[in-house]
């Protein structure tokens, strides 16, 4: 990926950090590398990448019996929750969002940022 389509990226994720009750966003590979991270400086970002292109790739086989596409996994923890989103065949979004918010919102938002990564990423 070039230096350009990182700083538009990069931008789009400076983009999602206004929106109210998003702690963290990464933008991670399917392999678990990150590409592009906003998350707080507690968080291994190695780790965290790597454990959500792991759950995500489960969901993803584990589903594969209703034989539907997986969207987005959402997984609610003590103090926070975490949602995955894909964002092509290479990429994972991913959301670190405080526990009693309302996704809907965070949702519509993240989505639209999901478009915009598609179309910059298109044939990667």
């Amino acid at each position: 990926m070039d230096s350009i389509k990182i700083e538009k990226i990069s931008k789009e994720l400076d983009k999602l950090e206004l929106v109210a009750g998003i702690i963290g966003t990464a933008i991670v590979n399917r392999n678990g590398l990150i590409i592009l991270t906003r998350l707080p400086r507690q968080i291994e970002e190695r780790k965290f990448g790597a454990m959500a292109a792991t759950m995500f790739g489960a969901m993803e086989t584990a589903t594969t019996t209703l034989n539907s596409k997986l969207l987005n996994l959402t997984v609610e923890f003590d103090d926070l929750q975490l949602i995955i989103l894909a964002g092509n065949n290479n990429i994972i979004i991913v959301a670190l969002i405080e526990l009693n918010i309302d996704l809907g919102l965070i949702f519509v938002e993240i989505e639209e940022s999901i478009k915009y990564f598609k179309d910059l990423l298109k044939g990667e």
